[in-house]
C-alpha cells in the first residue's frame, strides 16, 4: 500500500466533552389497585310466602278424674277376718235410724265409724265418733250417713290400749310382705315400721316386732303392763297366711289395740 509522504496532517478537532449525565432516579409511584368494576347486581323482589293464618283451637280443659280405689265392703272384709280367728272387735252394722236399737248389744260408750266401698281413710273424712248415750249415737248417725260415699254406719265396742298398725301386701318383686309398727299418737312420731316377707314364724314377728324403736313401749314403760306378745306374734302369723290364701293386694289393720291381755282388730281394710 503506498502512503502519500507530502499530505498535510489533518487538524485535531477539539470537541467538548460530554457532561457527565446525572442519573436521577424518580420515585416510583404507588400503583393503586386497579379498580374493581362494580358489578351491578340486580336485586329482583323475593316473594315470600305470606304466614297462614294458624287457628287457634281452643281446648275445653275437661277434669282429669282419677280413678276411684275401692275396697271390699266393710261388714265382709269384717267377716272374712273373723272366719280365719282373727280378733275382731264386736262390730255391728247400720243401715238406718231403725237399727240404733241394736247398739245395746255393743254398748256405751261406743265407736261410730261411716262404712263405704269408696271411702279409704274414715278419719279423713270426719268419719270416726265416739258417743256416749244413745242420744249422742241419734246425732253422730244422722251426720255420719250423710258423708259422700256413705253406705252404711258400723258401731263397735270401745277397748283401751296401745294401738299398733298391721298389714299385709302384694309386692310385685318380693310377693305377700307383712307389717307391723306403732300406731295412733306413734306414727307420725316415730314412723317406724318393720317387713318381713311372708309366709312368717311366730319368731320372724318376734324379731319383727323387737326391731320397732318403741319396743320398750310394748314392754311396759313407766310401770305400765307389757302387752300379750305372744298373742301379737299370732295375730301377724294368721295376717300373712291370710293375705296369702286369699290373693289380697292390700290389708290394714290399724288400729290393732292391745293390752296384758288380749289385742283387738278395731279397723280393718281390705283391697283385693
Amino acid at each position: 500500500m503506498a502512503f502519500n509522504l507530502f499530505s498535510k496532517p489533518k487538524k485535531k478537532v477539539n470537541r467538548p466533552k460530554p457532561k457527565p449525565v446525572k442519573k436521577v432516579i424518580k420515585p416510583k409511584k404507588a400503583i393503586k389497585p386497579a379498580k374493581k368494576a362494580a358489578i351491578k347486581t340486580v336485586s329482583k323482589p323475593v316473594k315470600r310466602a305470606e304466614p297462614k293464618t294458624v287457628k287457634k283451637v281452643v281446648s275445653v280443659s275437661k277434669s282429669i278424674k282419677m280413678p276411684i280405689i275401692e275396697k271390699m265392703a266393710d261388714d265382709k272384709a269384717y267377716e272374712m277376718a273373723k272366719s280365719s280367728k282373727l280378733p275382731v272387735v264386736k262390730t255391728i252394722f247400720l243401715k238406718s235410724e231403725k237399727d240404733l236399737p241394736l247398739l245395746k248389744s255393743v254398748g256405751f260408750p261406743c265407736m261410730m265409724k261411716v262404712s263405704g266401698t269408696k271411702i279409704i281413710h274414715k278419719s279423713e273424712v270426719g268419719g270416726i265418733i265416739k258417743v256416749n248415750t244413745p242420744e249422742e249415737a241419734e246425732e253422730a248417725f244422722k251426720k255420719l250417713i250423710k258423708i259422700k260415699f256413705a253406705e252404711k254406719v258400723l258401731a263397735q265396742e270401745f277397748k283401751e290400749g296401745i294401738e299398733l298398725i298391721v298389714g299385709a301386701k302384694s309386692d310385685s318383686h318380693f310377693g305377700c310382705v307383712v307389717s307391723v309398727g306403732l300406731g295412733g299418737i306413734y306414727v307420725e312420731v316415730f314412723k317406724d315400721v318393720k317387713f318381713r316377707i311372708c309366709p312368717i314364724t311366730p319368731a320372724d314377728a318376734e324379731a319383727m316386732v323387737k326391731e320397732l324403736s318403741g319396743y320398750e313401749i310394748l314392754a311396759g314403760a313407766r310401770g305400765k303392763k307389757p302387752i300379750n306378745f305372744n298373742l301379737l306374734y299370732d295375730i301377724l302369723v294368721r295376717v300373712g297366711n291370710f293375705a296369702m290364701k286369699n290373693g289380697i293386694k292390700e290389708m290394714d289393720i290399724n288400729p290393732l289395740i292391745c293390752d296384758d291381755k288380749n289385742c283387738y282388730i278395731a279397723d280393718l281394710r281390705i283391697i283385693k
